[in-house]
């Protein structure tokens, strides 16, 4: 098969079902933290996420790009374990691509698209997350973890493949 339309599409289908992803970041001391965002992604698997500068993993991120992420369900049997993993470099979104950022987030999530809506123009909310920036993780790769095929099946997808193989 030429392009990545299989691993890419499990994956995207993947990412479609699921909204929460464990961000992992790295502090300017070594100390690594953890947190949960809501995500939404776009055809090139690029995931966009709110959050503030002033948070750990925005400060973190601000001083160290590199991060890796983890999305999953919750509750799995061993046998039933699917989730991906990602590695790649997270900053805000710059101003050219904010629309293109609001567009895809608000597809997935209504309810800022609501607040998005009766705001000041793209990108700006209000109320709870008037503080909130629009990030984007582009990843280097992406691994996805599907027990249901086979105990320890994996495939990786990275933005340069430029062939797969089923």
């Amino acid at each position: 098969m030429t392009g990545d339309g299989g691993r890419r599409g499990r994956i995207a289908a993947f990412l479609a079902a699921h909204t929460t992803m464990t961000l992992a970041t790295v502090g300017p001391d070594g100390a690594p933290a953890a947190a949960a965002v809501f995500y939404a992604h776009d055809e090139a698997l690029n995931l966009y996420f709110l959050s503030e500068e002033r948070t750990q993993h925005g400060q973190n991120m601000l001083g160290q790009p590199q991060v890796a992420a983890a999305i999953h369900a919750d509750g799995q049997d061993w046998r039933a374990i699917r989730g991906v993993q990602v590695g790649g470099a997270a900053s805000l979104v710059a101003a050219g691509e904010l629309a293109h950022a609001v567009a895809v987030y608000g597809r997935k999530y209504a309810f800022v698209a609501a607040l998005l809506a009766g705001s000041g123009g793209p990108g700006v909310l209000g109320g709870p997350l008037a503080k909130a920036r629009f990030w984007a993780l582009r990843p280097s790769w992406i691994r996805l973890i599907d027990n249901t095929v086979r105990f320890g099946f994996k495939e990786e997808w990275r933005p340069d493949d430029a062939t797969e193989t089923d």
